[in-house]
């Protein structure tokens, strides 16, 4: 073979080459074999985009969209007295099991741990347009559930130690600030109730300076739960409630994980 037909060969399989890529995608391009989806595990500040039937992971949470429940949102090009919703029924996935949840824009659904939205849906609605299944793009964030207050706030009371969804040994340490009409007689008390409800400890956490004020005053113990505990637990801080009366009930709590 002379080199001239040589160069000719070379450059005839190179043409071939990128007019078969080209082809290729013009097939993704016009609807046809969709390429491959990007990794959906971990993402990025916690958001996830799926359509109907793909799941994907974030954290310890999965996510199966499933069906479009409804879908009254007001079209782009249409004026409308209500804004309509939709709502998504998808299998969650998490430490607590698998369940299926009807998930609404906005409106989180929380694990012992985590707080899924759904934040977005895609495409918006046009009256021209008839969307199908396969259209839909939802796209959720999981993030860790923060603190649960009743009768309080982050102005009565602070935890610093552990923080929501941490992990924990048998033995702990809880400890933070609290303003001092938390306390009565320096002390309040602090309850660790297991997965199931059961309460796995009870202790009294003592102020560490005068809590004769109404200023922030630490406070810390140490906790211990059964040796045979493992698994996810609620912290449940109590405003000590020397009357008794229930409207004076106050508390904060959140999630962590028991494991060694």
């Amino acid at each position: 073979m002379t080199p001239n037909v040589k160069i000719l060969l070379a450059t005839a399989i190179g043409i071939a080459m990128v007019v078969g890529g080209w082809s290729a995608w013009n097939t993704y391009r016009k609807g046809g074999e969709a390429p491959p989806a990007a990794s959906t595990d971990e993402q990025e500040g916690g958001l996830i985009t799926l359509a109907l039937g793909e799941t994907g992971s974030v954290g310890a949470v999965t996510l199966t969209p499933r069906e479009v429940v409804e879908d009254s949102r007001c079209p782009t090009d249409v004026q409308c007295i209500q804004a309509g919703r939709v709502r998504l029924r998808a299998t969650l996935s998490s430490g607590l099991g698998t369940a299926n949840q009807v998930f609404l824009v906005g409106e989180p659904v929380t694990t012992e741990v985590e707080a899924v939205t759904l934040v977005s849906v895609e495409p918006a609605k046009v009256s021209t347009v008839s969307l199908k299944s396969s259209d839909y793009r939802f796209t959720f964030k999981v993030e860790p559930r923060a603190f649960t207050y009743r009768n309080a706030s982050a102005n009565l009371i602070k935890v610093d130690t552990p923080q929501p969804g941490s992990v924990t040994g048998k033995t702990f340490r809880i400890s933070g600030q609290a303003r001092g009409n938390w306390f009565f007689e320096a002390s309040f008390p602090i309850e660790v109730f297991g997965d199931d409800g059961e309460r796995l400890a009870i202790v009294v956490a003592q102020a560490g300076s005068d809590w004769m004020t109404t200023d922030f005053v630490p406070f810390a113990v140490d906790v211990s739960v059964p040796e045979s505990y493992i698994g996810r637990a609620t912290i449940v801080l109590n405003k000590d409630n020397p009357s008794g009366l229930p409207a004076n009930d106050a508390s904060v709590s959140f999630p962590i994980v028991i494991e060694y």
